[in-house]
């Protein structure tokens, strides 16, 4: 549907009341390409809960072609890796740095703050690529990637977080106390914690977008 709208002016809302707007460049199907006026993003049809195609009050200028051509999504995570990029998993939280691995429902992430980091594909919001010359907080791109965990990457999320048991695991970037403790068990999509108080506390397994441990 949206591939007869390339060209215009499009205002979407995403799921977690994420507000973007820009042209459309791209669009699959299931996944399109956004010009905000400054960057690229690629956004998963799947998070698009509404658009719109309102008149602009000014032109946007368009900028250089998208760095990445592909626009079906695993084939985007492909071309991106080793990329520096922005990745959006909720409204407040864009996390800098490089796609490392890419497995069936998930991707490895190394970012200089959080260091390697497990990505649910489902809950990436937008991927934007970034000023490759620039990097992430101005560091050095080989010295970083050769900080990734040498842990071996498990097929699936849910795999990978069962390799962690009786380690302490930070979820969705620690947002929320509950989200951070050591892993007792993963059974059915549920998983049983022990958080900083030493209390017992139970995490569905669907609503994880990232994980990463202490290093």
């Amino acid at each position: 549907m949206l591939s007869k709208n390339i060209g215009q002016y499009i205002e979407l809302e995403l799921s977690g009341n994420i507000q973007v707007v820009g042209i459309l460049i791209e669009a699959s199907s299931d996944i399109i390409v956004l010009y905000t006026g400054k960057v690229y993003r690629y956004i998963p049809l799947r998070h698009i809960k509404n658009f719109s195609f309102p008149i602009m009050d000014e032109e946007i200028e368009m900028g250089v072609d998208p760095e990445i051509s592909e626009t079906s999504f695993r084939k985007l995570l492909m071309n991106a890796k080793g990329m520096f990029v922005e990745i959006l998993l909720a409204k407040t939280n864009p996390v800098y740095g490089y796609i490392v691995g890419i497995m069936n429902n998930y991707f490895v992430f190394y970012s200089p703050v959080f260091k390697t980091m497990f990505i649910s594909m489902d809950h990436l919001k937008w991927l934007t690529v970034c000023d490759e010359e620039k990097g992430p907080y101005g560091l050095n791109k080989s010295e970083q990637l050769l900080q990734v965990s040498t842990l071996s990457w498990a097929r699936t999320l849910e795999e990978q977080l069962k390799k962690l048991t009786n380690k302490l695991v930070v979820l969705n970037l620690g947002r929320h106390p509950m989200d951070i403790g050591k892993i007792n068990h993963l059974q059915e999509s549920i998983i049983e914690m022990v958080n900083a108080q030493g209390d017992t506390v139970f995490v569905n397994m669907r609503h994880v977008k990232s994980f990463h441990f202490p290093q």
